[in-house]
């Protein structure tokens, strides 16, 4: 067996509290020194915690300025997608316009189509009816002419008559 146990009783209960508290204060002083080293490591970074800090709030700054940016350019987005709402709307008016005219435009050329088939038929019908007519103009003309030629020599006779 192990005697230690045994040991320890032997010591007076005096003896063996002072020796926890003697421990204690030892573990105390660990802690404690542990705790300086601590603190003065703090007291050595406290620089950097400063400089951190003030970039952050630098950069926290930026970022709004950032978000101002980026609110300007949403509202000059917000205007060029109106302005895109409008020039679209034209462009579909103007595309209705351009279908319009262009269905007028087959309606003229069908009506174009249409009046110049009209005018070949009225031409055609035309020299039908009027070849007629003039072959018998152009007969009386030719009767006529030799009837003025035969008056003009009955004139001529008359005039030697007198003369």
């Amino acid at each position: 067996m192990n005697e230690e146990p045994t040991k320890n009783l032997s010591r007076s209960f005096e003896e063996r509290v002072f020796a926890r508290f003697d421990a204690f204060d030892a573990r105390f002083d660990t802690v404690d020194a542990r705790l300086g080293k601590l603190e003065a490591r703090s007291y050595d970074t406290k620089p950097i915690w400063e400089r951190a800090l003030a970039q952050i709030m630098e950069t926290g700054l930026e970022v709004g300025e950032i978000k101002k940016t980026v609110g300007v350019i949403g509202s000059k987005v917000a205007v060029i997608e109106t302005e895109v709402t409008g020039v679209k709307t034209e462009v579909a008016g103007l595309k209705t316009e351009v279908v319009e005219v262009k269905t007028e435009v087959e309606g003229m050329k069908t009506g174009y189509a249409g009046i110049r088939n009209e005018l070949t038929d009225v031409r055609r019908e035309l020299r039908h009816d009027i070849k007629p007519k003039l072959d018998l103009i152009l007969k009386f003309l030719l009767e006529d002419r030799e009837d003025i030629r035969d008056a003009e020599d009955k004139i001529r006779q008359l005039e030697t008559k007198l003369a």
